[in-house]
């Protein structure tokens, strides 16, 4: 099998090819529709990349209740409700950009297609549909990552809540020892969410890759 770096080099040579043939139609609406989708992977791999650091604050907040049961929780608790708030913001912008960057990559297969049909060579024509094929199937592919890290991501941050609504209710050292088991699990599973969101994370990098001139990134 090949490295991935080469894989993304291929694909993105792929890419060239097809934008190439577009703008033989008379139009270079191609690869601004590509350059479009691939930074809507960027801005959606960077809203990931923020909830990733709003699961670390929630979950160094939780983690501080905890330690202080026997003292103050209450500076801790208040810590931990404005942390899990930045959660949810995070999480619904993250949400935002994925529907953005497929509504955008849907648009730009479909500009494909069309932009196709203008073309008479049969040999053009069938490459062209190719690599739109493959790039296509690539963009689909983050589905695979997308869809159980949601099916993780909401019950997950449902016990969270669920956990403030209780701790705001009760404070006390014995309160919070009775929680202390709920609290470890809590924290376990916001690992096991960050390993998904870097799965998630390094496909996107893909997609941007591929999509995107090195040239074109780095201005």
């Amino acid at each position: 099998m090949k490295p991935k770096y080469i894989q993304i080099v291929s694909l993105a040579a792929t890419i060239v090819a097809g934008t190439a043939l577009m703008t033989g139609c008379g139009t270079t609406a191609g690869y601004k529709q590509a350059d479009k989708t691939g930074a809507g992977a960027t801005e959606f791999r960077e809203e990931i990349i923020n909830g990733k650091k709003a699961i670390d604050n929630t979950m160094t907040a939780l983690g501080q209740v905890a330690a202080t049961a026997n003292k103050n929780p209450r500076a801790a608790f208040e810590q931990f409700s404005k942390s899990l708030a930045n959660l949810e913001s995070a999480a619904e912008k993250a949400r935002k950009r994925g529907a953005e960057m497929k509504a955008q990559g849907q648009a730009y297969f479909a500009q494909w297609e069309k932009q196709m049909n203008e073309v008479k060579n049969p040999e053009v024509k069938h490459l062209a549909m190719q690599q739109k094929a493959k790039l296509q199937a690539t963009f689909d592919n983050i589905k695979k990552y997308t869809e159980p890290l949601k099916a993780q991501f909401d019950p997950w941050l449902s016990d969270l809540k669920d956990l403030r609504t209780y701790l705001s209710n009760d404070l006390t050292v014995t309160g919070v020892d009775a929680a202390k088991g709920l609290f470890t699990k809590t924290q376990a599973e916001g690992m096991e969410v960050q390993k998904s969101m870097n799965t998630l994370v390094a496909e996107l990098n893909t997609i941007a890759a591929a999509l995107t001139p090195a040239d074109v990134k780095n201005k």
